[in-house]
């Protein structure tokens, strides 16, 4: 399962500069990375009246892809808008494969594992007293020394790191990817359901000994995916 860790903070707080960076580190290291930024605008994006994709689109498609050389662009309609739990649900299977799902933005998403980027002392604060997000909030990336001193003194429950402190933020990135490594994720009619090891086991060695008697399986399963519909 991917880890999930969202970048929030103000306009020019450096979400962009400090994910760059940690996508391209975690690359480097063989780590599979997937972004999700949100927008506050509405309507036309990434999409446009003249594209063909608008069209299909326009006409009723749920879901429209563009194939193009080295890219893949998907517009659906069938992302859930209202519970957080939902979206939460519909990222994890979409990202399975990922190690990391980076997400710039979300301050309002309170199920989604946070740091906070700040410019000072004043914006901490802020957040603290009109309560923000403060549901999965792990620390605070700011900007200042005197900043970094007042949380650690004051918010001892909260990481605080320098934004200069990119390698340290890495590591701690890199501490949350290997803690939400999970084996099997099942879904039933969208909700995901939590299982005990015992019971990932015995849904897990059953199934590939199976499928390790079948014809056109490879003698190294990496990864099983099995979907059913039964209405």
């Amino acid at each position: 399962m991917p880890a999930f860790l969202a970048l929030c903070g103000y306009h020019n707080s450096g979400k962009t500069t400090l994910g760059t960076f940690l996508v391209s580190s975690l690359k480097k290291e063989g780590y599979r990375i997937a972004v999700v930024k949100s927008s506050r605008v509405e309507g036309i994006v990434t999409d446009s009246p003249a594209k063909d994709t608008w069209k299909y689109r326009e006409a009723g498609a749920e879901s429209v892809s563009l194939f193009q050389k080295e890219f893949f662009t998907f517009f659906s309609t069938k992302v859930p808008k209202k519970e957080e739990k939902a979206l939460y649900n519909y990222f994890l299977s979409l990202f399975w494969e990922e190690d990391l799902v980076l997400f710039e933005g979300f301050k309002g998403f309170d199920i989604l594992p946070k740091l906070w980027l700040v410019k000072g002392e004043d914006e901490v604060k802020e957040i603290l007293e009109t309560k923000k997000s403060l549901k999965n909030l792990f620390g605070f990336v700011v900007k200042k020394e005197k900043t970094l001193s007042f949380i650690k003194k004051e918010l001892p429950a909260y990481q605080g790191f320098l934004m200069e402190q990119k390698e340290e933020i890495l590591s701690f990135v890199k501490e949350r990817i290997e803690k939400s490594k999970e084996e099997v994720l099942v879904f039933v009619n969208g909700k995901r359901i939590h299982m005990k090891s015992f019971v990932e086991d015995a849904l897990k060695f059953p199934l590939l000994g199976f499928l390790k008697s079948l014809k056109g399986v490879p003698e190294e399963v990496k990864l099983i995916e099995v979907k059913i519909k039964l209405s």
